[in-house]
């Protein structure tokens, strides 16, 4: 991403903001409400078009379009949203929002692709009961963990995640965490929103912080939290769960 900016309604929302993201990294994007995590992630995603700035991968203008990504046989790119029940169609169980994936990259056949959702089920912790119920019967918790596990089903090269854990008891974002870090070693680069430092600071090895739409903070995530700018050690301490380094 280079000096990515999006303008609305005469407004800057986001300004020249700039990131490299390798395979297997991880960043988190933190700032507190409003200061353009999620208008930086829609912007990755392809949701809206920057005013400025662009996108490269390999070195060339990258847009998210499905033609390139099946070009590479590996989905270059998926997303777990913050409200993630209303991210999923309200029409389909668990069961098929999991083997949809599969189906539409024409991946096995429809037994192996019910044993892979069992699979994937199992790996982020949804009960295999509930997947025949529909996303309006989860609560917020098992509608996240169904995104993760969606998102995953074909191993993207990048996982865009506003808020992962935010619906999620400790123990619980824990074993996520731990999920997403094998997924690091597989190769899958994440890029990751949130509020909550202390949540992501086992899994984020690079920080990037916005107030008011510019970066005022970028880097390694454990030195700034030890050695950087106020605003991190704002952040930090508005969740405060970790002793600092």
């Amino acid at each position: 991403m280079e000096g990515l900016g999006l303008q609305r309604a005469g407004r800057w929302d986001l300004r020249e903001v700039s990131l490299a993201l390798a395979p297997g990294a991880a960043w988190a994007v933190a700032g507190t409400s409003g200061t353009g995590k999620t208008t930086l992630l829609d912007l990755v995603l392809g949701l809206v078009a920057p005013t400025e700035g662009r996108i490269l991968l390999e070195g060339e203008a990258w847009s998210p379009l499905p033609d390139q990504a099946r070009r590479s046989r590996r989905p270059l790119i998926q997303a777990v949203l913050q409200d993630a029940r209303a991210s999923l169609p309200p029409h389909r169980t668990g069961w098929e929002l999991l083997e949809e994936p599969l189906a539409v990259w024409d991946r096995g056949t429809p037994a192996t692709r019910r044993e892979a959702a069992a699979q994937m089920a199992a790996r982020v912790h949804f009960p295999e009961a509930a997947l025949t119920g529909r996303p309006e019967g989860w609560s917020g918790g098992l509608a996240q963990r169904l995104c993760l596990g969606r998102a995953l089903m074909l191993a993207p090269r990048l996982l865009v995640l506003d808020e992962p854990f935010s619906a999620l008891d400790g123990p619980l974002a824990g074993a996520l965490r731990d999920l997403l870090a094998a997924e690091r070693a597989r190769g899958t680069a994440l890029l990751l929103a949130t509020h909550d430092l202390p949540a992501v600071a086992d899994l984020c090895e690079h920080l990037l912080v916005l107030e008011g739409g510019r970066t005022v903070a970028q880097g390694r995530l454990q030195a700034l939290i030890t050695d950087g700018p106020p605003a991190v050690r704002r952040l930090w301490d508005a969740s405060p769960r970790l002793p600092l380094a």
